[in-house]
């Protein structure tokens, strides 16, 4: 009896072996390659064209201030030995203050700028995912990889499909 069992269970292990690599052999991968993706379609040309408007007023407020600098900075540099020390001393404090303004009004642009971005991204990511699905479903792929998150492939047996969907995408 014990033989018996013995035997089954090896010969069960050796059929689900088989079964396994038999799926294997069967199971269709495809490979996306996300930074193609995104640098192919039109909608990251478009979000950076709406964040360049929405925030241009206010990084021309900067650039400005950031000119104001530079041209005080060149003064200072240019007229440091002809002026008195109170001069230099007013002239220093100015310099400083639009250092100070530009820290206080640079860093929260940045700030809802880099918040814009991501859900701008966001928005860009979702219709990537579904457009990968539909390509997927369409293909009857079993799995799809990102091709940043692999170490090795062999394109014999994967699909690259980004392409497909950067033009899925591009309709969208």
């Amino acid at each position: 009896m014990n033989k018996f069992v013995k035997t089954s269970a090896v010969s069960l292990l050796a059929a689900f072996l088989m079964g396994t690599s038999a799926s294997a052999l069967a199971h269709k991968v495809g490979l996306v390659d996300m930074q193609k993706v995104y640098q192919q379609i039109p909608q990251m040309g478009k979000i950076e064209q709406a964040l360049q408007s929405e925030f241009a007023e206010r990084r021309q407020e900067l650039e400005k201030i950031q000119g104001d600098i530079r041209f005080e900075a060149e003064k200072f540099k240019r007229e440091q030995t002809t002026m008195s020390e109170d001069q230099k001393e007013k002239l220093r404090d100015k310099i400083q203050g639009l250092q100070k303004i530009l820290t206080e009004k640079g860093r929260p642009l940045e700030q809802e700028l880099k918040t814009r971005q991501q859900q701008e991204l966001q928005k860009v990511q979702t219709i990537i995912v579904s457009a990968i699905e539909e390509v997927a479903k369409k293909g009857k792929f079993d799995e799809v990889k990102t091709k940043d998150t692999t170490v090795y492939f062999n394109p014999e047996k994967v699909t690259d499909l980004s392409d497909e969907v950067v033009a899925v995408v591009s309709k969208k």
